[in-house]
């Protein structure tokens, strides 16, 4: 892939070349240096020029030079058409400043979908057409389709995803201890109890976060949700259509409480959890006695690792999906992803092509090899991921039949900031359980 500033040299050597050619200018042509009054011509027809695809993102750093690598594999198929990734910290504000302005770029790869829904309502996109959607089809769980169609027509494609809802634990003592994934909720309590009479708790837990403290309490409720009600119902309650103060969530919260509220059950009790940071509460996995077996976390959390256990993070570290709860409900997954979709008007041929490919397992495999990042993509050789930690995520992801972004970032920031604060105050005895909900609720305008 070409840099920015490669591609601007480009076209300046164009444009000197053009006007060295006295095209479309009265100016009189440019003699050589030798002096032999000889117009310097151009070596190579203008016609031959590559196709620009201009992309606007939220990725950078690491993950930007990543993502360049897998654009490579692209330009490296089409050699006529030159990728052009723009990463940017300040994203959200800038792709809305550049849609204001009618400077967009040909695609935006959003971080979360609820920018790109306003968009969509607001006109600014162009919807998904008959070949990509057929690509989509062919290669990835329906949900993924339904997760980029905004005001009833498909917008967005999905390419890097991640999901959270995984529970993760000490590999050599989980193993040596002889435990088993779950395959229930109900099995993950029985083995909960029988953790429960060594001396090492069963989970470890923390959702200290400074003034976003909380919002690891919401990604529970939300794994919880989708486990225990419709996606449907799931969609109402984002909404603030569905009240905390009802059956269907306030039941949410007790399953939760089987764990927190258990004395036994987490390191510390329950009202440590409120206080204890997110970061520091997962590393008592690998304490030099480990304080827990398990720590509910989403896939970034290798991150918070010591140093020695993420350089093998296959031989010490195992981790399994949240099992599903009622048997009546298809198991949800609560997930996020860059959302690819085209702006109005600028769907030209190699744009299209691009998205097309994006839709293949083709665009899956150099980033895949990098590590640290997954895709949604069916009919991937799993191979190609580096660890099997992500080779377990990426097949629970590959094949999820539900699933659902965050909840709590897309609903109503009030909201948002009102489910933090209330789980908090449940988890450390502040307030009681319909307090709790009735004070979340009570946040909604």
């Amino acid at each position: 892939m070409r840099r920015t500033y490669l591609l601007i040299a480009a076209l300046l050597v164009a444009l000197m070349t053009l006007s060295a050619c006295g095209a479309n200018t009265n100016k009189p042509a440019a003699s050589s240096d030798s002096g032999s009054g000889t117009a310097t011509q151009p070596t190579t027809p203008a016609n031959t020029q590559k196709k620009t695809v201009t992309v606007l993102g939220a990725v950078v750093g690491q993950e930007e030079s990543q993502f360049n690598a897998a654009i490579a594999d692209f330009e490296k198929a089409n050699p006529d058409i030159d990728i052009v990734y723009t990463g940017a910290n300040d994203f959200a504000t800038l792709v809305e400043v550049k849609a204001q302005g009618g400077d967009t770029p040909d695609i935006a790869m959003f971080p979360q979908p609820g920018g790109a829904a306003r968009m969509a309502k607001d006109g600014k996109l162009a919807p998904l057409w008959p070949e990509v959607i057929a690509s989509i089809d062919k290669n990835y769980e329906k949900v993924w389709k339904e997760l980029g169609t905004f005001e009833g027509k498909p917008y967005g494609l999905f390419h890097r995803v991640n999901a959270k809802g995984w529970i993760w634990y000490n590999k050599p003592a989980f193993e040596k201890a002889g435990y088993k994934a779950p395959a229930t909720w109900d099995e993950l309590m029985k083995l909960v109890e029988t953790m429960k009479s060594t001396s090492t708790a069963p989970f470890c837990e923390g959702i200290g976060a400074g003034d976003a403290t909380g919002w690891k309490g919401t990604d529970w409720i939300e794994s919880i949700m989708l486990r225990t009600q419709s996606p449907a119902s799931y969609d109402k309650w984002v909404a603030g259509e569905l009240k905390f103060n009802t059956p269907e969530v306030k039941k949410a919260f007790t399953t939760l409480g089987q764990i927190w509220m258990d004395p036994k059950a987490v390191y510390g009790g329950q009202k440590t959890i409120a206080t204890l940071d997110v970061a520091e509460s997962a590393k008592g996995l690998f304490a030099s006695t480990p304080n827990c077996w398990l720590h509910f976390q989403g896939s970034f959390v290798t991150s918070f690792f010591p140093e020695n256990i993420q350089k093998e993070l296959d031989k010490n570290v195992g981790v399994f999906i949240m099992p599903p709860i009622d048997p009546k409900v298809e198991p949800g997954l609560a997930v996020g992803g860059d959302v690819f979709v085209v702006f109005k008007g600028k769907d030209r041929p190699e744009v299209k092509k691009f998205m097309e490919w994006l839709t293949t397992v083709d665009s899956t495999v150099t980033w895949a090899k990098q590590g640290g990042s997954l895709f949604p993509h069916k009919g991937q050789d799993l191979k190609n991921y580096k660890t099997e930690i992500e080779r377990t995520m990426a097949k629970t992801i590959t094949t999820a039949k539900a699933a659902r972004f965050d909840g709590s970032d897309a609903m109503a920031a009030e909201l948002n900031r009102a489910f933090w604060v209330g789980i908090t105050n449940w988890v450390s005895g502040t307030s009681n359980l319909d307090t709790a909900l009735k004070e979340i609720d009570a946040a909604k305008k």
